[in-house]
């Protein structure tokens, strides 16, 4: 079997941890060398993966043993580095954000075609089973027109324990906990609701950094949905939320709890059943007559359906749905277009803040 080559790009991003064991596991793949920004930073990895450190990243780029680059690199890196990439017709896999910048962007994407190498970005969010229920409610109709949709994400990085330095310096990052966090939140948005029509955001300054520490953004798109983003880098604890509101039903996921929820009309049951094939669901019909004894009943037959999140099928992670377009032209719907809308939110975002006004798209 020809094993398709790859190395990595930075070592800079906590998803690193995410990324190598795929690479070192998979019998298709091998990660076969390194690259980092910093010499201290790239001899660890390299220690610890047990491949060679490359300190010139143009000389990586010319090593017959590399035919694709999984980029997890500081922020401000990312679009020299792709660009590089594409040039010398590697292969790209990329941690989001995408670019810092919407001309970054477009001048990356153009490498990208130029050269017909296969992209892909980290949407992990999109292949996380409880997500992946939420949009299949929403395209299979049960939730009615959606309206709102409201996602939390929120880590306690304030200790920085687990993150570098330069995490909180905007040069290198992009932002605080818009540009990277958020960007969870934006790409889901994306995903699910499509064109944005415009973006208000505001954040706080809580322990006086370079960046932001809790920040909140509205988007409104152009189907008519009011998207709610919340991210936060200075909080005790914040459960990641997942929240979709419809005319007919609504979905709750609190993505560390056993079970998510779903409320909509009991009518819509059977339908529900024929989406969730052999999952365990917790059923509970309230109301159904037009009476004074219950408000519930006002609003004819609602069920509430308790999902076991264990029992949701399994999601391929973005990065392998990119290793096998390129070993077996499978299908990744996460592509180079999918970069240029994330940067287009984002950035729009980095204008609200800056300029503390509403940005059109």
């Amino acid at each position: 079997m020809k094993k398709l080559n790859v190395a990595l790009v930075g070592c800079w991003h906590p998803h690193v941890p995410r990324y190598y064991p795929i690479l070192q596991k998979r019998g298709d793949t091998a990660l076969t060398c390194l690259w980092d920004s910093t010499f201290e930073r790239g001899a660890a990895w390299s220690k610890q993966l047990h491949v060679p450190f490359v300190e010139d990243y143009d000389q990586l780029l010319k090593r017959p043993d590399v035919d694709a680059v999984c980029i997890v690199a500081e922020t401000c890196r990312h679009a020299e580095l792709m660009k590089k990439a594409a040039a010398a017709g590697k292969h790209i896999f990329t941690e989001k954000a995408f670019t810092l910048t919407v001309a970054d962007a477009e001048a990356v994407r153009e490498a990208v075609k130029r050269s017909q190498v296969n992209f892909g970005i980290a949407y992990i969010r999109a292949t996380t089973p409880v997500f992946v229920l939420g949009k299949q409610l929403m395209e299979a109709g049960l939730l009615g027109e959606v309206n709102m949709v409201r996602i939390r994400n929120g880590v306690d990085a304030s200790k920085m324990n687990d993150l570098p330095p330069d995490w909180f310096d905007r040069k290198t990052a992009g932002g605080g906990a818009w540009i990277d966090l958020a960007c969870h939140q934006m790409y889901l948005m994306d995903w699910m609701l499509g064109e944005p029509k415009n973006i208000t955001a505001n954040a706080i300054h809580y322990y006086g950094r370079d960046v932001e520490d809790n920040v909140c953004a509205a988007v409104q798109f152009r189907n008519g949905t009011l998207g709610v983003a919340e991210s936060t880098c200075s909080t005790f604890y914040s459960p990641y939320m997942f929240e979709i509101y419809g005319r007919k039903g609504s979905y709750i996921c609190r993505i560390d709890a056993a079970e998510t929820e779903i409320q909509l009309e009991a009518e819509n049951l059977e339908k529900l059943r024929a989406l969730l094939p052999g999952v365990n669901c917790k059923i509970e019909v309230l109301g159904g007559t037009v009476s004074n004894a219950s408000v519930n009943s006002l609003f004819g037959a609602r069920a509430i359906v308790k999902v076991p999140a264990a029992e949701l099928p399994a999601q391929k992670e973005p990065i392998e749905l990119w290793l096998d377009e390129i070993l077996y032209n499978g299908k990744n719907p996460f592509d180079i277009e999918c970069g240029v809308r994330l940067t287009r939110l984002m950035a729009g975002g980095q204008a609200s803040l800056d300029t503390g006004k509403r940005i059109d798209f």
